[in-house]
């Protein structure tokens, strides 16, 4: 999980310093709120700013790991905090592909070849009548719930995978069904916080032609919930193999 919060950290470059010296003092302050004597961050003799390494360096200290958690919670929500203001001054789709790649996510652009990974290679050209998204791979990615709202109008986007995206819960997928006039092909796998109450908010997809779903700790009937799944979506090919499964290349 901490993982993709400093995949996060090292995708968006300047932006990420900025954020995370505000995270930190933010954190600072929720560790000592809890009674804990807050730890003083150590010196950098020279420097204006934290680098990404310093500030790694910092959070691998020896501090508490309720600390660490304290730190990642506030910057995931930082970095997926919805500005209407922004998406009004660049469109949805820009807007949606920053929170993604901050986020740690990627992006395909609609006529384009290749995919969009690092936040400093955003498209500068195109605004908003060409740059479009298609495709969108969260693995290992720092998405949350309160981010899908960047999702409202982007209409083209075909495929979404969600990968080991540790953040993702059931709330995050009562928000999808804003993509149901575009959204064909899912992907949900190794994501721990999903439930069967989440993947039914799939059933409201209604275009969707292929699902892949897989490793759901939580989910202890999977047969039943498939069932559910393939009677409300009759012209998808659903497939949920058994977490023993997970690897098999022929299922990616």
């Amino acid at each position: 999980m901490l993982n993709s919060a400093r995949n996060s950290v090292a995708r968006v470059g300047k932006i990420g310093q900025s954020i995370c010296m505000i995270a930190l003092f933010t954190t600072r302050n929720i560790i000592a709120c809890e009674g804990r004597p807050a730890r003083k961050f150590p010196k950098v003799p020279g420097a204006r700013i934290l680098n990404d390494k310093t500030i790694l360096d910092t959070i691998n200290s020896p501090w508490s790991a309720i600390s660490q958690r304290s730190f990642w919670g506030v910057l995931n929500v930082i970095f997926n905090k919805y500005d209407e203001s922004r998406v009004k001054a660049v469109g949805p789709d820009r807007a949606c592909a920053e929170w993604l790649l901050r986020c740690g996510a990627s992006v395909k652009w609609k006529d384009r070849g290749s995919w969009t990974k690092d936040y400093n290679s955003l498209p500068t050209t195109g605004g908003k009548k060409l740059n479009k998204i298609e495709e969108v791979d969260a693995t290992d990615s720092a998405v949350m719930h309160v981010g899908f709202k960047h999702f409202n109008g982007c209409k083209h986007l075909r495929r979404i995978v969600f990968h080991k995206a540790s953040y993702l819960t059931d709330e995050a997928l009562e928000e999808l069904p804003v993509l149901k006039a575009t959204l064909k092909e899912l992907q949900i796998t190794s994501c721990g916080n999903i439930s069967a109450d989440g993947l039914r908010h799939l059933k409201k997809l209604v275009n969707l032609e292929y699902i892949l779903l897989y490793d759901f700790p939580k989910i202890k009937d999977k047969d039943s919930l498939l069932k559910e799944l393939e009677e409300a979506l009759p012209n998808c090919a659903i497939y949920f193999p058994y977490s023993l499964a997970k690897d098999d290349p022929s299922l990616k």
